[in-house]
C-alpha cells in the first residue's frame, strides 16, 4: 500500500511567467484608460449640448444638431400655408375633400381604366350628376399591313359620391361607349414628326355647353391632307351618345335641334406660304369660348393658341381669324420688384409672366366669370372676363429632373378686341406629387341648377368650378374650389381695363 501512495503524487500546478502576468495587466490598464476617456468626452459633449438647448443657440451651432422626426399628419394646409402673396405658386385645395387634396374618378364598374377625364355638369333632375368623356389605354392595330397604335375615348355616366373615409369620389356606372372609332382612315403623315404616323383615332378630348345648351365635343384626329396631319374636329355628344337625352329626363326637351350630327372640321388657313411650318401640321387642344355680352348667341369661338382668337362660321370653310390684339405686355415691374422688367419675343403678356418664349399649350374650355357673387350685380363689360388654363410641359432633363406640367389661368376682355388682362400665378394642387405629373383639361362650372341656365359655362365669384385631369398618364382626378381662387394673385396686363381692375380690387381678396 505506501508503494500504491508513492505512486499517486498530487498532479504539478502551472502557474504563468511572471513576464506574461505584467504585459496583460498593462493592456487591461490601459484599455480601461482609453474607455475612461472616451465615456468623459461623451459625457462632456452631453454636458455642452444641454447648455445649448437650454440657451436656444443651437441653431447657431452648425457641426451640432438635432431632427425629431414625427409621424406625418394628414391635414388641411393653414391659411398661413395658402398666403402666396411672396410666393410665385398659388395652392388649390378641395372644397369637399376633408384633407383638401384632389379627388379620384372611380371607374370599377366600368371595367376599364381611363385617364385624362373631361366632364359635362348635367342639370340637377338628371338620372346622373355627369358625363364623363376620357382617354382609354392604347391598343396594337394591324391594318392594310401596317401596324399603328390605336387611341381611344371613353364616355360613361357618373354620379358624385362619398368612399368610406367620407372624402368625395365620382363613380362611374356599368354603362360606357367607345366614341368615333371608325372616323376617316389611318392614313396621316406629319412631315416634320413622323414618329406620330403610327398613332391613329380621337385625342384631347373636351367636352362643353353652348350659350343654347348645345352639349358639343371638340376633339383631335388625323387626317390625310396633304399637309395638315392632325385636325381639329367638333360634334354634338347626342350624336355619338345617343343615351344621353335618356339621362337628361324631361331636360332633353329644352335643348335645341342637333346641328352636328357628324364630326365637322375645324381648321385655319395658313398665312400663304406657310402650309408646311409646322405649328399649322397638328392642331391640338383648340379651346372653346363663348362670351355672355355677344349679342349672337349662337356665336363659337376657339381660342387656338394665347391672344389668338378664331370664329367657326359654317362647315366646310376655314375658321376666321377675329381681330385681337395679339401683342401684349406684363405690368412692370416684373418679376415684383424687379430692376428691369423682361419681355418675351412672343410679345404676349403670357409669355412675359413664365420668362420664356416656349409654345404653350391651351388646355381647358373657357369659361366666363362675373366679378361678384351671384345676384350682386349683372354681367357688364366692367366686371365679366374669360378664362381658361393654358399649360406649359416640361421634361427633364432641364428645369427638373421629372415630367412637370406648369399651369395658369389668363384672363381675358369679354368684348372685342377680346385682350389679354391678366395671368395667374402658377397653380398647384393639394395632393400632387413631383414624380406624378398632372396634365389638366377640363373646367366646368358646378351649376347645381333645376334647370339648364342659358348659359351653363357662366358663372360668379362664389359658385363653383371643377378641374378634372389626368395624373401621370395612368389615372384620373378632380378638385372642386371656389371661382375665386381662380382669380386670385393675378399678374396684370398693360393694357388690362380699368372696370377690370377696380372689380378685383373691390371684390376679389
Amino acid at each position: 500500500m505506501a508503494i500504491l501512495r508513492a505512486h499517486h503524487k498530487p498532479p504539478p500546478i502551472y502557474r504563468a511567467h511572471p513576464t506574461t502576468t505584467t504585459r496583460t495587466r498593462r493592456v487591461a490598464r490601459r484599455q480601461q484608460v482609453i474607455s475612461a476617456a472616451i465615456v468623459a468626452w461623451i459625457c462632456i459633449l452631453l454636458v455642452i449640448l444641454c447648455v445649448k438647448i437650454a440657451d436656444g443657440s443651437v441653431a447657431r451651432w452648425p457641426r451640432l444638431s438635432i431632427k425629431i422626426y414625427k409621424p406625418v399628419e394628414k391635414r388641411p394646409p393653414t391659411e398661413k400655408e395658402l398666403d402666396s402673396t411672396e410666393k410665385e405658386s398659388r395652392l388649390l385645395i378641395s372644397k369637399r375633400n376633408r384633407m383638401g387634396v384632389y379627388n379620384s374618378i372611380n371607374t370599377e364598374r366600368m371595367g376599364m381604366d381611363i385617364l385624362n377625364p373631361t366632364l359635362l355638369e348635367l342639370p340637377l333632375g338628371s338620372h346622373h350628376n355627369f358625363l364623363v368623356v376620357a382617354r382609354a389605354y392604347h391598343v396594337d392595330a394591324r391594318i392594310n399591313g401596317t401596324d399603328y397604335r390605336r387611341a381611344r375615348q371613353v364616355a360613361s355616366f357618373a354620379n358624385l359620391t362619398f368612399n368610406h373615409p367620407q372624402h368625395p369620389e365620382i363613380i362611374t356606372g356599368n354603362w360606357s361607349r367607345l366614341l368615333v372609332e371608325d372616323f376617316l382612315g389611318p392614313y396621316h403623315h406629319c412631315k416634320h414628326q413622323p414618329k406620330m404616323d403610327k398613332y391613329i383615332g380621337p385625342e384631347d378630348m373636351k367636352l362643353f355647353w353652348t350659350r343654347r345648351a348645345e352639349p358639343l365635343l371638340v376633339f383631335t384626329h388625323q387626317t390625310p391632307d396633304e399637309n395638315l396631319c392632325e385636325g381639329m374636329f367638333m360634334v354634338d355628344v347626342r350624336a355619338i351618345v345617343p343615351e344621353l337625352d335618356k339621362v337628361l329626363d324631361h331636360h332633353a326637351d329644352r335643348l335645341p335641334p342637333v346641328r352636328f350630327k357628324e364630326p365637322v372640321a375645324l381648321r385655319r388657313q395658313p398665312p400663304e406660304g406657310h402650309e408646311s411650318d409646322p405649328r399649322y401640321q397638328r392642331e391640338k387642344n383648340w379651346a372653346p369660348v363663348q362670351s355672355p355680352l355677344s349679342h349672337d348667341d349662337q356665336e363659337l369661338m376657339f381660342m387656338v393658341e394665347p391672344s389668338h382668337l378664331f370664329r367657326w362660321n359654317t362647315t366646310g370653310q376655314p375658321v376666321e381669324e377675329i381681330p385681337t390684339q395679339n401683342e401684349t405686355a406684363v405690368e412692370a415691374p416684373y418679376p415684383p420688384n424687379a430692376a428691369e422688367t423682361w419681355h418675351s419675343d412672343e410679345q404676349t403678356c403670357l409669355h412675359d409672366v413664365m420668362m420664356s418664349n416656349k409654345h404653350v399649350h391651351q388646355s381647358t374650355p373657357m369659361v366666363s366669370l362675373t366679378l361678384c357673387d351671384r345676384g350682386r350685380c349683372e354681367p357688364d363689360a366692367n366686371n365679366t372676363i374669360l378664362m381658361g388654363m393654358v399649360q406649359r410641359r416640361y421634361d427633364p432633363p432641364g428645369v427638373y429632373s421629372f415630367t412637370w406640367y406648369e399651369r395658369r389661368i389668363v384672363v381675358y376682355s369679354a368684348t372685342p378686341p377680346y385682350n389679354m388682362m391678366s395671368v395667374s400665378k402658377i397653380l398647384s394642387y393639394h395632393g400632387e406629387m413631383d414624380n406624378k405629373y398632372i396634365w389638366t383639361g377640363s373646367m366646368v362650372y358646378w351649376a347645381n341648377s333645376t334647370r339648364i341656365p342659358y348659359d351653363r359655362n357662366h358663372g360668379y365669384l362664389d359658385d363653383e368650378i371643377w378641374l378634372s385631369f389626368g395624373i401621370a398618364d395612368k389615372s384620373p382626378g378632380w378638385i372642386d374650389v371656389s371661382a375665386k381662387e381662380l382669380i386670385k394673385d393675378h399678374y396684370f396686363c398693360q393694357n388690362a381695363s380699368q372696370g377690370y381692375r377696380d372689380a378685383v380690387a373691390h371684390n376679389v381678396r
